[in-house]
């Protein structure tokens, strides 16, 4: 499994648990819809201080399929955001949306991403992370959390079938 495929799983089993939309922070979209939840990638690929495990196996052509296992860590800061609006409190909610995502983690979700290859390291307190817009105060609450996952990687490579050896001094003739 590569990053962006835990990064995928991740945020749309996250969307559908909490039942609206988790968006990449930093990535240029309309002005959504109140509430909703942003991700960032704070570590992509943290190596598991060893070389992996490789394994070979003989391909049907004769050549030789080496594959590389190892288990990185990867984490992401996630962010509820909302605003005071119709009755509803936007702290409240913003503070609610981002417990709920945490539990998921911690709870919910683990199995669930466990049985994919994901396993959660750690979960960080709940944060507030408020900012004050133009006129308005955007509530907003996150946390970060930490995942391990089992990072493959393949190649193919070429077996030498005949080789020719010169002796030193041998002369061609």
């Amino acid at each position: 499994m590569k990053f962006r495929e835990v990064r995928n799983q991740i945020v749309s089993r996250l969307s559908r648990y909490l039942g609206i939309s988790v968006y990449l922070s930093n990535q240029v979209n309309p002005e959504q819809e109140y509430p909703f939840v942003i991700y960032s990638t704070t570590a992509l690929y943290i190596p598991d201080n060893g070389m992996g495990v490789f394994l070979q196996m003989p391909l049907m052509d004769g050549t030789i399929l080496e594959v590389r296992k190892e288990q990185p860590t990867c984490s992401f800061s996630f962010t509820a955001c909302s605003v005071n609006r119709d009755g509803i409190l936007g702290d409240d909610e913003a503070l609610e949306l981002a417990e709920k995502a945490q539990g998921w983690f911690l709870h919910t979700g683990y199995s669930d991403i466990s049985g994919m290859g994901i396993t959660v390291v750690d979960v960080a307190n709940v944060q507030e992370r408020s900012f004050l817009q133009i006129d308005e105060e955007a509530r907003r609450y996150g946390f970060d959390v930490m995942l391990r996952y089992v990072r493959t990687d393949e190649r193919v490579i070429d077996v030498v079938e005949h080789v020719v050896t010169i002796e030193k001094g041998e002369t061609d003739e």
